[in-house]
């Protein structure tokens, strides 16, 4: 019996010295990661697909496309190692380096050529196909006037890639550094319509990190993926997400050391929180090309008028909404977009809360709809559940009740959802945003060009615009160019499709061991530049 009970003692302790080992090793090799939250699953990981902040997140840590964003925001070669552009501005010859996807399977322009054409079939559904439109016959193919063989995208070998552009866009490379641009794995896609969907390793990306495990509505891992063609650059070996939607348990996550950044690109800071932890040093803010805004539905009534839509945009008190909702310095949006998009914005028509020149507005409008106030049919906005969109909300519901004696409810809803009605219109008033997804006004301006774009939310339609914006193309020196898009803001401003609340100014929180975390002029994080000062992870999903 001794002999039995020493041989299961030494088992006991040989296998707990294997499992003990185990741990060690499993901790060495995770030791410089990194705990991150999100709020909610990212709609899609399919680039094609992407029309939310969150998945565009994502996919900038799951793909790359043939040039990338730097910490400095320049367009530096990615998957394209080199890059020829014509004289006349019009065809980019695209040379790929050798590399593979995450399966270890060749990456080639015919992986480019076809994602970008499967996103100009007019039968896939591809939120944001139209930045796709300086490229040769892309948005006639979308509308379904040509053929996707028209469109002028060209494979000339396997590593050879040649686009033909409508006309001259100067922000083109700039342009294509956003994650809509990345290809994916047409092998894969073709074999596995579902593959957008996969929960492991057998996703197939072509980025700085690779899936390792999804788990819905709780968490996402990610490990560096060792195809990346600059993989050599890549610290962070795990990217630990978890996906709590409460700010407030997100900042106790933090402060416990479940997390190491919080706050903007990834989960918000609780707005009760900010000014406590403003006072205390404890939050970085950086400037990005956000904007909160309100987009009216100029196809539905009343909206369908120019006075009403004044009516409620004077009236709204953008400085009131900052000082006591937001928190954090934000600027008041009395210019349409942030002055780092486009300086020297022409001065807007209104002032801020300008409740006397509104109440005209709202008299003449109502004149000339023939109806009065009191016959006035049912107002309601549109808003996530999410984040602080609710207090914004409620702020300007309680605005307009004071200042126009308008009873407008609330329709919140849960993300998804409200993308999705926003997309089809299906609103009266829409508290939304717009951030800059590449470093160029018409990245904004662009989507009111043609009343059909997915993002045209108010479904605006001017033909005067129109003509400012094609013309401003061929404008090659950037100050002519911006004085044309000038023109185009005037027109917004005065037909008033929709009027901007405030410019973000983005919280942050990072651990002091957290080094090298980047944000982009986008808004979006360089997570695969950090390097982890530390000597144990606290937490270990793997």
């Amino acid at each position: 019996m001794k002999k039995y009970i020493f041989i299961s003692l030494a088992l006991i302790f040989t296998t707990s010295l294997i499992i003990s080992c185990g741990k060690k090793q499993t901790q060495k090799n995770t030791l410089n990661g990194i705990h991150i939250n999100v709020d909610e699953d990212p709609t899609t990981f399919d680039p094609r697909k992407s029309a939310d902040y969150i998945s565009g997140t994502f996919q900038y840590l799951l793909f790359e496309g043939l040039v990338r964003m730097t910490p400095d925001s320049v367009a530096a070669p990615a998957y394209a190692q080199k890059v020829d552009i014509s004289d006349d501005g019009l065809i980019y010859t695209f040379h790929l380096r050798d590399a593979r996807w995450s399966n270890g399977v060749p990456i080639t322009a015919y992986d480019f050529s076809q994602t970008w054409l499967d996103m100009l079939d007019p039968q896939f559904n591809s939120p944001n196909a139209h930045l796709l439109f300086p490229i040769k016959n892309a948005e006639k193919a979308k509308l379904g006037l040509v053929k996707i063989r028209d469109v002028g995208i060209n494979v000339i070998n396997h590593n050879t890639l040649e686009v033909c552009l409508e006309h001259p866009t100067p922000y083109f490379k700039e342009l294509i550094c956003f994650p809509v641009f990345s290809p994916v794995c047409q092998h894969h896609v073709q074999n596995n319509p579902s593959w957008a969907k996969s929960k492991g390793r057998d996703f197939i990306c072509n980025g700085p990190f690779r899936l390792v495990k999804r788990t819905p509505s709780r968490e996402i891992i990610l490990e560096k993926n060792p195809y990346y063609w600059d993989a050599d650059s890549v610290d962070l070996e795990q990217i630990t997400i978890s996906i709590v939607d409460n700010d407030m348990t997100a900042l106790n996550m933090y402060h416990s050391g479940e997390l190491d950044i919080i706050g903007i690109p990834f989960k918000g800071i609780p707005a009760d929180a900010i000014p406590d932890l403003l006072d205390k040093g404890l939050i970085d803010t950086t400037d990005i090309p956000g904007s909160t805004i309100c987009c009216f539905n100029m196809d539905k009534f009343p909206f369908t008028n120019k006075n009403i839509r004044k009516a409620f945009a004077y009236s709204i008190n953008r400085k009131e909404i900052v000082e006591h909702i937001t928190l954090t310095h934000e600027t008041p949006g009395m210019h349409l977009l942030p002055e780092m998009l486009l300086p020297d914005q022409p001065e807007p028509f209104f002032q801020d809360g300008d409740i006397e020149t509104a109440r005209l507005h709202l008299k003449k409008g109502l004149k000339e709809l023939g109806i009065t106030l009191e016959e006035l049919e049912e107002i309601s906005l549109l808003h996530a559940t999410s984040g602080i969109y609710p207090k914004i909300a409620q702020a300007m519901q309680e605005q307009w009740r004071k200042a126009l004696g308008i009873a407008v409810s609330l329709s919140p809803q849960e993300y998804k959802v409200f993308l999705d009605r926003l997309a089809k219109k299906d609103f009266c008033i829409g508290q939304c945003v717009w951030v800059a997804q590449y470093h160029d006004p018409m990245n904004i301006l662009d989507r009111f060009r043609v009343k059909e774009s997915v993002k045209n939310y108010p479904g605006f339609d001017n033909k005067e615009y129109k003509e400012i914006i094609d013309d401003s193309v061929y404008h090659s020196n950037k100050e002519d160019r911006f004085e044309k898009l000038r023109a185009a803001l005037n027109i917004l401003n005065e037909e008033v499709p929709l009027t901007t609340i405030y410019h973000w100014k983005c919280p942050y929180m990072k651990k002091d061991y957290v080094n090298g975390l980047l944000i982009q002029k986008s808004g979006f994080a360089h997570l695969h530049n950090i390097k982890m000062n530390r000597n144990t992870l606290p937490h270990d999903n793997l």
